[in-house]
């Protein structure tokens, strides 16, 4: 079925409405929904001609099984989206979000064959044009069951969990923190706690962005609070302080422990600038010769190279100088050949010139 830009459309699973503003692909289009000042992309596959919905009741197989005292929500396909993903195919510029929704959490169902929800797959979602890190803590009582530190992009989410359907009975709540990436540093922390309750949890349904689906769906963290913490930017950025700022880290999950995250806290304190000066290497080099001390220079990279792959760093950066090139063109030779690594360049950068090489990994 074709969708022309400006017909008017329904939701198969809510009912929701909207408009068709911009075709993206053979078989997602962007939907401006009725009511709200925002535009989502949208499957074809799950949005009919507004004047031939017809709403599908839903099929129950067999006797369901006893749950908890709850309203429980209609059922619906099990549908899993990607773990970590972007809106659509290709550049991010293709989706339009008219009013930002902020960093957001979306508990997405999973059915049983009864069509009983079974589990909630947990999001983090951030529909704007800013770079984030966030802490995220889910608390069953007083016990911390899944812990996530990560960084996510602007117009980007990821799935960092589970929350069991019978846990909601286990008075779950949230605890998170988040801050934006500003090229001089980090901006002001913001800090929000969330008490999930089964009688308000239920009714907090929404399509969410990105999902493309009707999820439990919660503003975390406002657009003009994320603005409102900026810091003022000041002085240039130093490789330092750009290559931190471009750092992924590895989340880790613990889930029914609250127990320390070693991985994380191993990322965080791994030095992501290696500095291969000779004067940084060594009290006295007076009595070495040239090739005693690039092969120094290079015994030093390639052990700084392999403790960047067993920590896990996304990339670092190596301080070679310009000179005469051979320090730079023999780490070249090494990146080339290692298994481990993704890319690698040699661009101008406002501190230090031609002489850094940055290295992504794979």
């Amino acid at each position: 079925m074709r969708f022309p830009i400006g017909t008017k459309v329904k939701f198969i699973h809510t009912g929701d409405e909207g408009t068709v503003v911009s075709l993206l692909d053979a078989e997602t289009v962007n939907v401006r929904l009725s009511g709200e000042d925002m535009e989502i992309p949208v499957n074809i596959e799950n949005i009919v001609i507004a004047d031939q919905y017809v709403a599908a009741a839903p099929v129950i197989k067999g006797k369901p099984k006893a749950q908890p005292q709850m309203n429980v929500p209609p059922p619906r396909p099990k549908i899993v989206p990607p773990a970590v993903g972007v809106p659509v195919k290709g550049s991010n510029a293709q989706y339009a979000i008219l009013k930002s929704m902020g960093i957001q959490l979306a508990f997405d169902p999973i059915y049983k064959d009864d069509s009983s929800p079974e589990k909630y797959l947990i999001y983090v979602i951030n529909d704007t044009r800013m770079d984030v890190v966030y802490n995220f803590t889910l608390f069953l009582g007083k016990r911390a069951a899944i812990e996530h530190s990560s960084k996510l992009n602007s117009l980007h989410y990821e799935r960092i969990g589970e929350l069991w359907f019978d846990q909601l009975n286990d008075s779950p709540s949230v605890e998170m923190e988040c801050w934006r990436l500003l090229t001089d540093g980090d901006s002001k922390k913001l800090r929000k706690e969330i008490n999930i309750k089964p009688k308000t949890f239920f009714t907090k349904i929404l399509t969410a962005p990105f999902l493309d689906r009707p999820v439990h769906h919660f503003r975390v963290f406002e657009k003009h609070e994320l603005d409102a913490s900026e810091e003022k930017e000041t002085g240039t950025e130093d490789l330092k302080s750009y290559t931190e700022r471009n750092i992924q880290p590895h989340a880790t999950v613990i889930h029914h422990s609250s127990g320390p995250k070693h991985e994380v806290k191993q990322l965080a304190e791994f030095k992501v600038e290696l500095d291969l000066h000779i004067e940084n290497l060594v009290k006295d080099q007076r009595k070495m010769s040239n090739s005693d001390i690039i092969n120094l220079q290079i015994r030093r990279f390639e052990q700084y190279l392999d403790e960047a792959v067993r920590t896990g760093v996304d990339r670092v950066f190596i301080i070679h100088g310009v000179g005469e090139g051979k320090l730079k063109n023999a780490i070249a030779t090494i990146l080339f050949q290692h298994p481990h690594v993704k890319t690698f360049k040699n661009e101008y950068h406002p501190r230090y010139g031609y002489g850094a090489t940055e290295v992504e990994f794979s």
